[in-house]
């Protein structure tokens, strides 16, 4: 998900929890959502784990909002097919798009309804050093807000994943330049999302790459949500000013994040895979730990825990879906509500914004199959991802596609 979709946004903190209902173990890339219910009170073991500083408090809310509990999909139309494992999209100041496929390493521009592959000396090597294999590839692309001419992008490749830098003019990529390099990598668990926060850093998901263990140690990059300068400049890639822990580390505890977004006051939401119990709708805030791998969703924190809080070191989620409705990939945050694709679930959450909070999570009326990403279009418009050709879905006449969703 990009910078581009978290400007115009507006923000909560949760009230709801839904209920697990005949729930499976979920494959390595798997998640969800369902049904209303209140927390489970049943006595859990407590856990115990130390940060050395306390997460900052959030924001209080400027901007007050009032989301419709529930969005209509008037139409849908496809914007372009026969796309390969595309994994991101990202929307240009012209309006045209950019697409990663996370197997061939290709960076093509939509327009038109054509898709075309970027050339030049950074399309050459993006194709020759991706590592494609389970879920690593070429995988979230970034553009700089303040110079759309800088294109970052989150690599699988020998030596880790790894994010770099190239330059775009028109159709052209210059050579990458490393930006962040070992970010432990693995088949599965390979977070890659990015994108460029309110105050001009950029942010990067990592997974913790099949080592729950690395989530709970800061001197890893896996299991994290990274804050790093990225102007072009010498700096790049170097922590940001104010990170909690004096290193790229924003938040710690994650298993594997796909999805970042802002709401309109400044507030920050990521989306987390689960593994056996419960996907996660995020609050972030500088030095949280999430909680990974000793609790999952509420599961695994002390008995009456709710959502939303930080007990004992950790901090719980402000939404949480049961394995098999969602796993939850890119987001976009709208005005009035947050958009999560669903690849496991197979479809669009909707979760309102409200003036206390969020509402209660509900989905859009689709059947494309595997969701990828989200990016906001014009007006009442969502561009959404497919992701049926990735090896873990049942591919359609003509996949994957863009699709444009127009709400009521």
């Amino acid at each position: 998900m990009t910078t581009h979709r978290g400007r115009r946004f507006a923000a909560g903190i949760v009230t709801v929890v839904l209920a697990v209902t005949g729930c499976s173990s979920p494959q390595p890339d798997a998640s969800s959502s369902s049904s209303a219910s209140l927390p489970s009170t049943t006595t859990q073991p407590k856990i115990s784990a130390s940060v050395d500083q306390e997460p900052q408090p959030v924001p209080v809310p400027s901007i007050v909002v009032n989301g419709a509990p529930t969005a209509t999909v008037e139409s849908q139309a496809k914007v372009v097919s026969d796309l390969a494992s595309p994994w991101d999209i990202e929307t240009m100041l012209d309006g045209s798009m950019l697409i990663s496929e996370r197997d061939t390493g290709a960076i093509k521009r939509i327009r038109a309804g054509f898709a075309t592959k970027l050339n030049g000396p950074g399309a050459e090597a993006m194709r020759n050093m991706v590592l494609a294999d389970g879920e690593g590839g070429l995988l979230g692309l970034a553009i700089s807000p303040t110079d759309p001419s800088l294109l970052y992008a989150y690599v699988s490749r020998s030596d880790g994943n790894s994010v770099v830098r190239m330059s775009i003019a028109g159709e052209l990529l210059s050579s990458p330049v490393d930006v962040i390099t070992g970010i432990p990598h693995a088949s599965k668990h390979d977070g890659g999302r990015m994108a460029f926060g309110p105050d001009g850093f950029l942010y990067v998901t990592t997974g913790d790459a099949g080592d729950a263990a690395l989530a709970q140690d800061k001197d890893s990059l896996a299991g994290k949500i990274l804050r790093v300068i990225a102007d072009g400049g010498a700096e790049d890639g170097t922590a940001a000013p104010g990170n909690p822990f004096d290193s790229l580390v924003w938040s710690m505890g994650h298993r594997n994040v796909e999805g970042l977004g802002w709401a309109a006051d400044g507030r920050m939401y990521a989306t987390e895979f689960g593994q056996d119990a419960w996907d996660e709708l995020n609050l972030i805030v500088p030095g949280a730990n999430y909680g990974w791998p000793a609790v999952e969703g509420l599961e695994g924190g002390p008995a009456g825990t709710h959502l939303g809080e930080t007990v004992d070191g950790m901090t719980f989620p402000v939404a949480q879906w049961p394995v098999a409705e969602a796993s939850p990939s890119g987001m976009a945050i709208a005005a009035d509500a947050i958009y999560v694709a669903a690849l496991r679930g197979e479809g669009v959450w909707r979760i309102p914004l409200t003036q206390t909070g969020i509402g209660v999570p509900a989905r859009l009326t689709v059947d494309l199959g595997r969701i990828r990403d989200i990016s906001l279009g014009l007006g009442d418009t969502l561009n959404v991802l497919t992701n049926n050709t990735d090896g873990r879905g049942d591919p359609r006449d003509g996949d994957d596609h863009i699709y444009r969703l127009t709400l009521s």
